[in-house]
């Protein structure tokens, strides 16, 4: 998934927090958004490691 991926999960998130005040029977679909929301962001992080494993690798040679 793309940073956009992202930003319109981040959207849903903060829309479907409203509503989970509202009326509970949204929470499974907040929980499920939540639950994306880490696994892209734990994917962005990995992806940042290689860069800077990769960057450190091309200075050594």
């Amino acid at each position: 998934m793309s940073r956009t991926d992202l930003k319109s999960l981040q959207s849903a998130h903060r829309k479907l927090a409203v509503l989970v005040l509202h009326d509970p029977v949204y929470l499974p679909i907040f929980e499920r958004i939540e639950k994306e929301i880490a696994l892209l962001s734990d994917q962005d992080d990995a992806i940042s490691r290689a860069r800077a494993a990769a960057a450190l690798q091309k200075q050594v040679g």
